[in-house]
């Protein structure tokens, strides 16, 4: 019962593990940055993220190189280093 449980535990947490990373920002222009994220990255144009916290939008991908529109964009500067994470689909159910 114990093994069940702790499986049970195990599977619910894998299952609720976002993506999160960390890239540095190439370029900003029109309130999207452009960041260099690391190959393991897999991200699809089109998938919400959270950049740096606040909700954002891939807009493009061009190899390791993806083009995020947040509200936060406008602030960021070329170098900086930040953190994107993949938006909860499931929010709001």
């Amino acid at each position: 019962m114990k093994k069940i449980i702790i499986m049970l535990a195990l599977s619910l947490f894998a299952a609720t593990a976002a993506f999160a990373a960390e890239g540095k920002v190439v370029s900003v222009a029109d309130g999207a940055a452009v960041v260099e994220m690391g190959a393991d990255a897999k991200l699809q144009k089109g998938a919400g993220v959270k950049l740096n916290g606040k909700a954002g939008k891939v807009t493009a991908v061009s190899g390791t190189k993806v083009t995020i529109k947040a509200g936060n964009a406008a602030e960021l500067k070329a170098g900086e280093t930040v953190r994107v994470d993949k938006a909860n689909s499931m929010q709001g159910c």
